[in-house]
């Protein structure tokens, strides 16, 4: 069962590494996200990077939603 654990939580991290990719490279989002939902899931990733110590993906992921803030 611990196998399939890790296998998940790769899987997982690799989910989340290719969504960060889509949004800081070529702003992709789902049609249904407003901008409260795009910062609401943001704060989210910005605190499984916190968990990761990638630090410099946190600010990336902070300075979209003060954009975000900005055009609401």
């Amino acid at each position: 069962m611990i196998g399939v654990r890790n296998n998940m939580e790769n899987y997982l991290d690799l989910t989340i590494e290719e969504v960060y990719d889509v949004i800081t490279e070529i702003n992709v989002w789902p049609a249904s996200f407003d901008n409260p939902k795009k910062i609401k899931f943001l704060n989210s990733m910005i605190k499984f990077f916190i968990e990761k110590e990638e630090y410099e993906k946190c600010q990336q992921l902070q300075n979209i939603i003060y954009e975000l803030a900005d055009n609401k």
